[in-house]
């Protein structure tokens, strides 16, 4: 996905306020998450096998949509179907597959 047009897209046909995330730690950018928002954020397709040893970073898209503590809960539209809808890992076994990118996403500006 190329992020800009998607973003001016989602901006002008839902309404909703995206930030670029580039360079970040899940860290830094899961914690932004609050109500009415969501991250999508780039991660290795691995992801589904949170076992995975050395995985890449990006490649596919998850939807970060609740952060508590140190676990981000997430749709992983590719995972299994016990983990897909409503995914959790720990943040530092996230951060694994993490490519330090994505959009956050406000329902409100």
């Amino acid at each position: 996905m190329i992020y800009r047009p998607f973003m001016d897209w989602v901006g002008s046909q839902f309404g909703f306020t995206c930030h670029l995330v580039e360079n970040t730690p899940i860290q830094e950018s899961a914690r932004a998450v609050r109500p009415g928002q969501a991250l999508i954020a780039s991660v290795s397709p691995e992801i589904r096998d949170p076992d995975t040893h050395e995985p890449r970073r990006g490649g596919h898209l998850v939807l970060i949509h609740e952060v508590h503590g140190e676990t981000v809960r997430f749709h992983n539209p590719s995972g299994y179907s016990h983990n897909a809808d409503s995914a959790s890992l720990p943040m530092h076994v996230f951060e694994g597959f993490h490519a330090g990118r994505g959009i956050l996403v406000s329902a409100t500006p």
